[in-house]
């Protein structure tokens, strides 16, 4: 029950951090460790009855959630000063693939 309570407060922190044109906290700064904070919170939302498992209808809301904040943390490690825009410079030097360090989305 803890955990349930936990990664939707250090997802709170990662969206007031960007709300404010910051970069996400140094406690998560490795992608993959974003990316699993990122699954985890996606999943948390998207379990709307909270029963630690999803329906058909919660797992079609999982893959927008999740994409949300794949695509927040990605802009937030290509906004290098910081000032929630990106300018082409900053695009540019997030090559290859823009990605700001994730890898790509998986194609549909």
């Amino acid at each position: 029950m803890t955990q349930r309570l936990l990664v939707p407060g250090a997802l709170m922190a990662l969206t007031a951090a960007f709300a404010l044109g910051r970069s996400a906290p140094a406690a998560s700064s490795s992608p993959a460790a974003e990316v699993a904070a990122a699954e985890a919170a996606a999943f948390t939302e998207a379990d709307a009855n909270g029963d630690g498992k999803l329906t058909p209808q919660e797992f079609a809301n999982y893959g927008a959630l999740l994409r949300q904040k794949l695509d927040a943390l990605r802009f937030a490690r290509l906004d290098a000063n910081g000032d929630g825009a990106l300018t082409q410079d900053e695009l540019s030097a997030g090559h290859p693939g823009a990605c700001g360090g994730f890898p790509p989305p998986p194609p549909f």
